[in-house]
């Protein structure tokens, strides 16, 4: 599952940044590192971009940024 496939208001953790991505090294900038909780905060009108809290900030992220950012949610450990 990747932060592109959450809805809003689901909390997750952060597992594994797919390093092939083209994005990948962008999203690592912004914070996006495993073994963070983050939480999808909204999302537009077409779901894209979604805003995501991580780490005390409020990041918008495209879809296809998102994709590259795989999550675990924690009920499903």
């Amino acid at each position: 599952m990747t932060v592109a496939d959450l809805n809003f208001g689901q909390t997750a953790v952060i597992k594994n940044i797919d390093l092939k991505h083209p994005s990948s090294c962008r999203v690592i900038e912004y914070g996006f590192t495993p073994g963070q909780e983050l939480q999808v905060v909204n999302k537009s009108i077409f779901n894209d971009p979604l805003s995501v809290s991580l780490r005390g900030a409020l990041i918008a992220i495209r879809k296809h940024d998102a994709r590259c950012i795989e999550v675990i949610i924690p009920n499903e450990l």
